[in-house]
């Protein structure tokens, strides 16, 4: 029969494993990766970098992440994540990168370029087939049949 924990008592994990590699020396590296990503060749700090520099793979990092018991961690990340966005918007906008490459990865944090949604409140839908064409625009709608009847 499987013990249930009660609310009050730690859960106990199974021994069994690989240890984890998240220590304070971890940290510290990761610590070390934030500031001098540059030094590495690194144009943007990314969790890929960050990944490659410790040595855990990136699914690790995206996992570390998110857990709230690596709150440390979890605090680099999202550092990493802002440096990078605010890197890309200040490289983007006096044209040192390449605005294709920027705009797609400033996509990742929430920037869009939407020019239907531009559009929506003062644009004219023109939607043409064979039963006729259909203008809308300002919630008003004109429809013109070719029918010959």
């Amino acid at each position: 029969m499987n013990a249930i924990a009660k609310p009050d008592q730690p859960i106990k994990k199974h021994a069994g494993g690989r240890p984890t590699k998240y220590n304070p020396e971890l940290i510290r590296k990761a610590c070390d990766y934030l500031e001098n990503y540059e030094a590495l060749g690194h144009k943007i700090p990314t969790l890929a970098g960050l990944s490659l520099s410790i040595g855990i793979n990136k699914e690790t990092t995206q996992a570390w992440s998110k857990d709230k018991n690596k709150r440390q961690f979890s605090v680099l990340c999202s550092q990493i994540k802002m440096v990078q966005e605010q890197a890309l918007i200040d490289k983007g906008l006096d044209s040192t990168w390449n605005g294709s490459i920027t705009k797609l990865l400033l996509q990742k944090h929430g920037y869009h370029d939407n020019p239907q949604a531009n559009q929506a409140s003062s644009g004219i839908t023109v939607n043409v087939n064979r039963g006729g064409v259909v203008l809308e625009s300002g919630g008003q709608t004109l429809a013109i049949s070719t029918d010959d009847k």
